[in-house]
């Protein structure tokens, strides 16, 4: 059935804003399956947060400005998500942003074919983001967006079917993902950041189908399935009754319950084990004698009473998702929640989570930012030479303002970024592009790729030869990492079950088992060659010091005339990283 009445000629300013509120609300509900479709099976699968945290550094600012000029609220929501930007995903995103904001540039208020080029522009940006852009992630889904959009500019639609074409689209590009990419094949899941794209659109869509009855003004549509369900892991959509609306939200774990635990030398790992078939969502983070906990559970009073089993328990925090979910419906503003905020002016700031004698360095010399978690890491870090230390990695990648103001925070002029994380070097990468200091990027994708660069600095080179060495030497270490599944899945061949000690070196699944020891035992017989001398190990904030000297006790025996160091990293997640020279 067709409907004959027609929608809003354009679009203005508060159009724009409220679309960007609504569609940042729509993702939070999604953003944990998004997380969910990580190809590996760690306890890192950010990709939903760092889009949903790029979306929301946009949303606090817009939530203060009254302007209705289209131009100028395009403007705001590409400056503060660039600046809130966390992951290659957000990155990404707030490419996209720049591109709208690009296309909107002057204008109080935009008709269709204004905002589909605009929105075409924005796409482009986002595929442009990346140097090498590899077919069967969030850049394929956003190539065919804009073919979409661009069809639909060709047949005179209005701003709504805009949208709906370029879903549509997307949803098609999502589900042929997995045949691109192997990977993604193998581990039976399609594109994160494809899929927090369409996610993105569809809360677009949302708003404007709201705004659109609000105003009483019905558009050219047809009766159809809703559009707006979400896709599962394997990229089909759900079925009737399953698909979200805005009528009905009735999670199975639906109390959002966080509680501070004091005590000594609290397991992460315990408490992480009591817990984790209480609910989802499950997050255990902290020192040996505060540990913060943040679980989905049905009954909030059992987990509760297992963290006393731990120590005394403080700041609980416990909320009805229903009701969180009600109050972020269409029509709602955003509430102010936690997460980085996103200031004007980054000269006046201070550096975020800095550390080390950055001020003492001389101007002249070069000046070093690196990006790491856990306090032995970062004193290690310190104590190379590294300047400033960038709170983040696997679980929480820092905003590119974070590492904006950790360069200008240096006295010196020349600058160089060690990432240490696939997922952290486009974020480094745009905040090169807003200072005006000289800074190069290396590409170290994991800690101990970062501490083998450090170690080849050279105060006596310049920036680019020191950079060149660098680079060097970050590829010809090898490195592992020891965590815990959290879900079963096949990689390379190699089963792993939810909860299983997993072993990965150099972006492969190399080593399974149930026992922490064993594992990283094999692991280490998996990347060992007669030629390698030297085996550091960094141990974790959940492993002790006895453990990690036990461990130590049984590489050495088994693999004689192997060199076997010990260092303290204290990071979350990661029991081990291993470092082989």
């Amino acid at each position: 059935m067709t409907q004959t009445k027609k929608e809003n000629a354009y679009l203005d300013g508060d159009d724009l804003r409220h679309m960007i509120l609504e569609a940042c609300s729509y993702f939070d509900l999604h953003k944990e399956s998004i997380n969910a479709l990580n190809v590996f099976p760690v306890p890192d699968g950010d990709t939903g947060t760092n889009m949903g945290l790029t979306m929301r550094a946009a949303a606090r600012e817009l939530q203060q400005v009254e302007t209705r000029s289209i131009g100028e609220v395009a403007a705001i929501a590409a400056h503060s998500s660039l600046m809130g930007a966390r992951g290659n995903s957000g990155v990404i995103l707030s490419q996209m942003f720049r591109g709208i904001s690009r296309g909107l540039s002057g204008k109080d208020k935009a008709r269709l074919p204004e905002f589909g080029r605009a929105f075409q522009y924005g796409i482009v940006y986002a595929y442009n983001a990346v140097s090498k852009p590899v077919e069967g992630t969030i850049l394929t889904v956003a190539r065919e967006i804009a073919k979409g959009s661009r069809e639909a500019l060709q047949t005179s639609l209005t701003f709504i079917d805009l949208l709906r074409v370029a879903i549509d689209k997307g949803r098609g590009a999502l589900e042929q993902t997995p045949e691109l990419l192997p990977v993604l094949k193998e581990a039976g899941v399609v594109d994160a950041g494809g899929l927090g794209l369409v996610v993105f659109l569809e809360g677009c869509l949302q708003s404007m189908l709201r705004r659109a009855d609000a105003k009483n003004e019905i558009f050219f549509m047809e009766e159809r399935e809703p559009p707006l369900g979400t896709m599962l892991i394997t990229g089909k959509e759900e079925g009737p009754g399953e698909t979200l609306s805005k009528e009905e939200f009735n999670p199975v774990f639906p109390y959002c319950t966080e509680v501070l635990i004091k005590g000594s030398n609290i397991s992460t790992r315990k408490v992480r084990c009591n817990l984790e078939e209480l609910g989802d969502s499950l997050l255990v983070a902290g020192e040996g004698d505060t540990v913060k906990v943040h679980i989905h559970t049905d009954h909030p009073g059992t987990v509760l009473e297992t963290c006393l089993f731990f120590g005394s328990l403080h700041d609980l925090k416990i909320d009805n998702m229903v009701d969180q979910f009600q109050e972020t419906r269409p029509g709602r503003l955003l509430p102010e929640t936690g997460g980085q905020g996103v200031t004007a002016e980054l000269e006046t700031k201070l550096p975020a989570g800095g550390k080390g004698p950055g001020e003492q360095k001389d101007p002249g010399q070069i000046g070093v930012v690196t990006v790491s978690s856990g306090e032995g890491l970062a004193a290690i870090f310190t104590s190379l030479g590294a300047d400033q230390v960038v709170s983040g990695g696997q679980s929480m990648n820092p905003s590119v303002q974070e590492i904006v103001e950790a360069i200008v925070a240096l006295p010196t002029e020349q600058v160089i970024v060690l990432p240490n994380n696939s997922n952290i070097r486009l974020s480094a990468e745009q905040a090169v592009e807003l200072v005006e200091k000289e800074v190069m990027v290396v590409d170290t994708r994991s800690v101990t790729q970062g501490l083998a660069a450090l170690l080849a600095l050279n105060q006596f080179q310049s920036l680019s030869e020191n950079h060149a060495e660098m680079c060097r030497r970050a590829r010809r270490v090898k490195t592992g990492e020891i965590t815990y599944a959290v879900r079963a899945a096949v990689i390379d061949s190699l089963r792993v079950e939810k909860g299983d000690i997993i072993g990965i070196s150099n972006g492969r699944l190399l080593a399974g088992g149930k026992e922490i020891d064993a594992t990283t035992v094999a692991l280490a017989a998996a990347m060992l060659t007669p030629e390698d001398e030297i085996l550091t190990l960094f141990y974790g904030d959940s492993i002790t010091g006895e453990q990690a000297q036990a461990l130590q006790a049984q590489l050495v025996n088994k693999f004689p005339g192997l060199e076997v160091e010990l260092q303290y990293g204290g990071q979350p997640l990661y029991y081990y990283f291993l470092l082989v020279e």
